[in-house]
């Protein structure tokens, strides 16, 4: 480390750079070298972004989107509640449904439970927060959270477009996505899963629906009009509160994403008038 910190700044940041492309943990990990090597590290971070976020759809260059491996490791659980369970629940269950258990697939996340590991991804400056979901490609542009309940009396559907930035969505984002009780159904949520190249194209049609169904070309847009584009679909239904785990709400306090979650921002056809306001 003492002769890569006698290299000017440009050398060390084209190393960086490809590091970013193989490495991203070791990236992030070496911020804690020097204040130096934070700086550079956080430059080199924005300039990927940055470059990720230029490319469109049209471009040649494009690549699919896809989940970072490193989040997809260590988030594992976050983007397909089903695989937060392990082998020998797959097996006995005949419904991979989180049963009242929301925060089984946050307790479950690989550092959740040793304390150290938990205090350090849990601190508000740590540097995934920032960081794209897809990072090194294109980032997800449009976020759509479309909500399925399902009971005995009925069928419902509820739909949120994720406000977010030019750069894309984040993963700090997305985890307290997950966490907001506007973006679930709390302790009623049976699973969600992220569903990368899909883009809702009616609400209407899901209204109509009632149900959220990801491959019908007349709910949902796919292939190269999606190409930047996400659902978060998030099934819920009535549960036995009796069989609820107590102390369930200790990761929700950290959420911070309820004002990105506006109504459908698209038109709205079968429109009817419900009266005038004073």
């Amino acid at each position: 480390m003492s002769s890569l910190s006698r290299l000017p700044n440009e050398i060390l940041i084209a190393i960086l750079e490809e590091l970013a492309a193989v490495d991203l943990q070791s990236l992030i990990a070496s911020q804690r070298a020097s204040k130096r090597f934070q700086a550079l590290v956080q430059d080199v971070l924005y300039n990927v972004q940055n470059k990720s976020a230029a490319t469109r759809e049209e471009d040649d260059n494009f690549e699919e989107m896809r989940i970072h491996p490193l989040w997809k490791s260590n988030f594992k659980g976050l983007f397909n509640t089903a695989e937060c369970f392990t082998a020998s629940e797959k097996k006995r269950r005949p419904f991979l449904t989180l049963d009242g258990d929301y925060m089984l697939p946050f307790r479950r996340l690989p550092w959740a439970r040793s304390p150290s590991e938990y205090t350090a991804y849990t601190r508000p400056e740590a540097s995934w927060h920032d960081i794209s979901l897809t990072f090194g490609r294109a980032p997800i542009t449009h976020l759509d959270v479309v909500k399925s309940y399902s009971s005995p009396i009925g069928d419902t559907v509820d739909y949120y477009q994720v406000d977010l930035e030019p750069s894309g969505l984040t993963m700090g984002l997305f985890f307290d996505i997950l966490l907001c009780d506007k973006a679930t159904y709390g302790i009623e949520t049976g699973s969600w899963e992220l569903i990368l190249g899909r883009r809702l194209r009616s609400y209407d049609i899901l209204s109509e629906y009632e149900c959220f169904i990801s491959d019908d070309r007349d709910l949902v847009e796919f292939g190269k009009e999606a190409r930047q584009a996400a659902v978060l679909y998030v099934r819920g239904g009535p549960v036995n509160r009796m069989s609820v785990p107590e102390g369930n709400d200790s990761w929700i306090a950290s959420s911070r994403a309820k004002h990105r979650l506006l109504p459908w921002q698209g038109p709205i056809q079968n429109f009817i008038f419900t009266g005038y306001y004073d």
